[in-house]
């Protein structure tokens, strides 16, 4: 900010008087022909200015509070159903060990060996192996005509 000078320099108008007159003149408008002038109002009003940006920013500020806000609700409500999901998992998780657990104590594995030894069937170890070993025959590929093509061709050269 700049300071106002110490000086004030006012128009002064003499009307043939000697003493000067301080009081400012109001400024007439001048008069281009063809075109009407309004009477100048002696009391003067306040205008406010808008300027159509800062509006259009400070609505695009409130309805990116308003998302925000709502965004920041739904974050909790997601939130809390992710909880009970957890919850829900862990439950299922402790029901799962003690249904195995539940599992594993209901069959007894010698009174299965038994039942199959009633049934007529032995053990692993008790049945004879014989390995049998095979020659490989020798298979003739029969080649195709593109692939005797090629054979010749690479005989020619080599």
């Amino acid at each position: 900010m700049t300071r106002q000078p110490d000086i004030l320099y006012v128009r002064y108008y003499t009307g043939g008087a000697a003493a000067p007159n301080i009081e400012p003149q109001p400024h007439a408008p001048t008069a281009r022909p063809g075109v009407q002038t309004r009477p100048v109002r002696v009391g003067r009003r306040k205008v406010i200015r808008v300027d159509l940006i800062n509006v259009c920013a400070v609505v695009v500020a409130a309805v990116m509070l308003v998302a925000m806000v709502i965004g920041l609700a739904e974050l909790g409500a997601v939130r809390a159903r992710r909880q009970q999901l957890e919850d829900y998992t862990t439950q299922l998780q402790a029901e799962n060990i003690r249904l195995q657990a539940e599992y594993e104590a209901g069959y007894d594995l010698e009174d299965i060996r038994q039942r199959a030894l009633e049934m007529g069937l032995v053990p692993v170890d008790s049945v004879p192996h014989i390995t049998v070993e095979l020659p490989e025959e020798e298979v003739q590929e029969e080649l195709s005509g593109w692939e005797r093509f090629w054979a010749e061709f690479w005989e020619m050269f080599s």
